[in-house]
């Protein structure tokens, strides 16, 4: 089908949110190369450094155009992937903050891809046991693929190359995040 360039045409957006309190950051990177690959397929993004965003905004202190056009676009997109290191056993306290703004069912029609960075392998219990969580509370659809890799994983990244390794699951998940975006969502009625 032929676009006419109105809005009705348009994609919903497709937005990283890099969850890491230092800026550049691995989860950051790791996040910035599945919004690439979904680039070359045809989705184009944006990438969300919560870093970036006024801290008495994400507190809830005061208003900030620049966090409610990044709350926007979370809301409104077809995917999400979320990035964050894992510290103390969870994700970091931006993201979680971020995510408090965010309206009641604002991942609804959302594919939500999960990226997490730690110092150990036992942390990747974080993705099951705090991630997902937090995307069905606001009624998003966690993509079944996740990406966990620690320190050593990664190597020099991102200073030095991305391992082939990780590079692969971070397609996969580009791939499972494409085709469950493209696919019809399910309309739920309100809890009772």
């Amino acid at each position: 089908m032929a676009s006419d360039g109105t809005s009705a045409d348009r994609q919903p957006p497709v937005v990283g949110l890099a969850g890491s309190i230092t800026s550049p950051s691995r989860s950051g990177a790791l996040v910035a190369r599945v919004l690439e690959l979904l680039a070359a397929a045809g989705q184009p993004g944006e990438l969300i450094p919560l870093s970036d965003l006024p801290a008495d905004a994400l507190l809830g202190r005061r208003r900030d155009p620049a966090l409610d056009a990044a709350l926007a676009l979370a809301s409104n997109a077809s995917i999400v992937v979320l990035g964050t290191p894992i510290y103390r056993a969870s994700y970091t306290g931006q993201l979680k903050a971020f995510f408090d703004l965010l309206p009641r069912d604002a991942l609804a029609g959302s594919v939500v891809g999960l990226i997490a960075t730690g110092a150990v392998a036992e942390h990747a219990l974080a993705i099951d046991h705090a991630l997902r969580p937090l995307v069905a509370s606001l009624a998003g659809l966690s993509a079944a693929r996740s990406v966990y890799v620690t320190d050593a994983d990664l190597g020099a990244f991102p200073a030095g190359p991305l391992p082939a390794d990780v590079d692969a699951r971070l397609k996969d998940l580009s791939a499972e995040l494409r085709k469950r975006a493209a696919s019809e969502p399910v309309q739920l009625d309100p809890p009772r």
